[in-house]
């Protein structure tokens, strides 16, 4: 029986940070990617594209191919013009 009860208090604590460790990797801003003038960007792991531009942030340095995106965070629920102004770049 206390076999057990070590067991379950250790896969209690393992799946708690699990957990935590998960949230503390989240992303939590909106990013540009791609670098011009070759941009063939994706987003990073648990971020999708919100925006997609030949220029971005940057009016001076445009892609001839494909586009930069603006990649936030899956779980954030949030406009395309909201999220350009709160934008990091990448």
């Amino acid at each position: 029986m206390a076999e057990f009860s070590r067991l379950s208090w250790f896969l209690t604590l393992a799946i708690l940070l699990a957990v935590v460790q998960a949230d503390l990797f989240t992303p939590r801003h909106c990013t540009w990617h791609g670098t011009a003038p070759m941009c063939l960007p994706s987003c990073p792991m648990g971020k999708r594209s919100v925006v997609e531009s030949k220029c971005g942030p940057n009016k001076l340095v445009c892609c001839v191919t494909g586009n930069k995106k603006l990649c936030c965070p899956k779980n954030l629920d949030i406009d395309p013009q909201t999220a350009i102004a709160i934008a990091k770049n990448g």
